[in-house]
C-alpha cells in the first residue's frame, strides 16, 4: 500500500521513533570538550577556518536594529563607549558590530584558535584600520575569569552572545560585575535553531522532521560521557529551555533589568530538544517582580530563505560535531525535501531569541 508524504511524516516524527532515533548512532562522539567539559566549542587549528565560514554563512545576520536596542539602553544609563567586552567571541562578529559605537573592544574567548582567527577577521575591518591606536585588544580566557585579569570598573559594555547557558552563572555575573562601571551595561543573548517561519498545514511536520534530524545528531554528542560532562549540558539544556529566565539579577548589584523575546510563542528555544538528553530537562524561572518583559512575535526576525541543501548546510554547522552520522537521518531528509516542495524549493526560516539588558549599579 503506498504511504502518502503526509502519513510518512507522521511515522517518521512520532516521539517513539525520534525518541530512539537520538538514541541511536554509529559513532558516538568522544566529543571535543572530553578533556575539558566545560570547552564544548573547542576546535582544531585544520578545522577553524572551514568551520567558521560555514557557521557564518548559515547564522543569523545581526541587524542594526537589534544593536540599537542595546546602545539606546546604554546611553539611557551611562553616556560612555569607551570599552565594550565580547565575550565568548568566537569568529569576532559581534566586536565587528561593537566597534561601530565603541572606541576600544575587548575580544575574549576560552579557545586560542578562536580568538587568533577573530584576531585575522577584524584585523581586516576598516574599524580596525581607520585609527592608529589598535581598537581591538585580545585574551584567552573564560568569562568567568574576566573579573581577576581587568581592572574593577574598567568596561562601559559587557556583551555575551549565545554563551552564557554554557558558563557557571553566578561566577560569570560575578566576573561581568567586577568589570562593569556603575552604570555599565551587560547584555546577554541567545537564539536557538531555525524554525519554518510561515504558518500552514505542512509547517508543524516540517518542522518536526527537522528536530529530529538535529536530535539525532545532538544525541551523539551530549549522551554517556561522563557525570562532568552531563552536568554542563544539563546546565544549557535547562538554561536554553528557560529562554534565560534562570539568570539571578540581585537588586543590590543589578537595575533596570530588560529581558526581550522574540517568537516564544510558536518556536522553541535551544539548539536540540530534550529528546537529544539522556537527563530531564527543567526550566527555571528566577525574573525579578521589578523586571520589565518584552514578548514581540516577528517571523521576519534574521529571515533566511533556504533550500533543502542550504539547510543542510545550517544543520551541518550548528555545531563542530567531531562526525554527522548521516545514513539514519537520510529518509528523515528525503521527506523533509518532499515537504518542503523538491530540491529547488525555498522556504523562510526564522528563530527564536531573548535578549538580557541590566545595568550596574
Amino acid at each position: 500500500m503506498f504511504n502518502s508524504p503526509r502519513t510518512m511524516a507522521m511515522v517518521f516524527t512520532t516521539g517513539n521513533y525520534c525518541q530512539k532515533l537520538a538514541r541511536t548512532t554509529s559513532v558516538r562522539c568522544l566529543s571535543n570538550s572530553s578533556s575539558d567539559p566545560t570547552n564544548v566549542w573547542k576546535l582544531s587549528l585544520e578545522d577553524e577556518a572551514r568551520y567558521w565560514k560555514g557557521y557564518l554563512t548559515t547564522r543569523p545576520k545581526y541587524s542594526d536594529d537589534f544593536f540599537n536596542l542595546i546602545y539606546d539602553y546604554h546611553r539611557a544609563h551611562s553616556g560612555s563607549f569607551a570599552v565594550a567586552h565580547d565575550v565568548g567571541a568566537g569568529p569576532g562578529q559581534v566586536s565587528a558590530k561593537l566597534a561601530q559605537r565603541f572606541a576600544h573592544i575587548v575580544v575574549s574567548d576560552n579557545n586560542s584558535n578562536h580568538v587568533d582567527y577573530a584576531r585575522h577577521m577584524l584585523e581586516q575591518t576598516r574599524y580596525s584600520q581607520q585609527q592608529q591606536k589598535p581598537r581591538f585588544s585580545f585574551a584567552v580566557t573564560k568569562g568567568e575569569e574576566l573579573g581577576g585579569r581587568y581592572p574593577s570598573a574598567s568596561a562601559d559594555l559587557v556583551a555575551c552572545a549565545l554563551m552564557f547557558p554554557l558558563m557557571d552563572t553566578e561566577a560569570a555575573l560575578r566576573s561581568f560585575g567586577h568589570i562593569l562601571k556603575p552604570g555599565g551595561t551587560l547584555a546577554i543573548w541567545f537564539y536557538g535553531r531555525a524554525h519554518f517561519a510561515e504558518s500552514g498545514p505542512t509547517t508543524a511536520r516540517r518542522q518536526s522532521l527537522l528536530d529530529c534530524i538535529i536530535d539525532h545528531h545532538f544525541g551523539a554528542v551530549i549522551q554517556g560521557q561522563g557525570p562532568a560532562h552531563r552536568a554542563g549540558w544539563k546546565r544549557a539544556a535547562d538554561g536554553m529551555a528557560s529562554w534565560l529566565d534562570y539568570i539571578p539579577f540581585a537588586a543590590q548589584d543589578w537595575t533596570a533589568v530588560e529581558r526581550r523575546k522574540w517568537n516564544s510563542t510558536w518556536t522553541n528555544m535551544g539548539f536540540f530538544s530534550p529528546r537529544a538528553c539522556d537527563f530531564p530537562v527543567q526550566p527555571v524561572s528566577r525574573v525579578g517582580a521589578t523586571e520589565t518583559l518584552h514578548e514581540i512575535e516577528d517571523r521576519q526576525l534574521w529571515r533566511k530563505n533556504w533550500t533543502v541543501a542550504e539547510l543542510k548546510a545550517f544543520v551541518e554547522y550548528i555545531f563542530p560535531f567531531c562526525h554527522l552520522d548521516r545514513e539514519p537521518v537520510q529518509p528523515l531528509w528525503e521527506r523533509l525535501q518532499a515537504e518542503m516542495g523538491g530540491v529547488h524549493a525555498k522556504q523562510a526560516f526564522s528563530w527564536p531569541a531573548v535578549l538580557i539588558l541590566a545595568s550596574r549599579r
